[in-house]
């Protein structure tokens, strides 16, 4: 999945550079829509849903107000009801921030963990992701 943002001054903080808090929510709105992509509905709490249960990021060059960013989140694998995504931001093709969460599915009323479906490893063997 693939997005282009422009970086809004509420991203930042006072001396223009982008917020770190910022990097994770953009993240999570990639995240948000592959899960929608992924099963075909949005993510509502009557349904099963990713939680993140570990998180890295890694910052490599900054990014400030104003700034074009390229976005990109993809699932690299796989297991019973987990899944490991990794996430770049990007400006002028190059890498300014890295993450990768490991994302658990759960029902959202009972914390319960979901195993992933059919559809679902079929659609993620065929974005690249495997088996692991």
């Amino acid at each position: 999945m693939n997005r282009t943002h422009r970086i809004r001054w509420s991203e930042c903080d006072p001396y223009g550079h982008m917020n770190h808090a910022a990097y994770l929510t953009l993240f999570e709105d990639l995240r948000v829509a592959h899960w929608a992509h992924l099963t075909g509905q949005p993510i509502a709490a009557t349904r099963p849903g990713p939680v993140i249960a570990q998180l890295e990021i890694r910052y490599l060059r900054p990014v400030t107000f104003d700034d074009t960013v390229d976005l990109t989140c993809q699932v690299s694998s796989f297991r019973n009801t987990s899944y490991v995504q990794d996430y770049t931001l990007s400006k002028d093709g190059t890498p300014c921030c890295t993450a990768r969460a490991i994302c658990v599915v759960t029902r959202q009323d009972t914390g319960a963990k979901v195993p992933l479906t059919d559809a679902w490893r079929q659609a993620l063997v065929a974005e690249g992701a495997v088996a692991g």
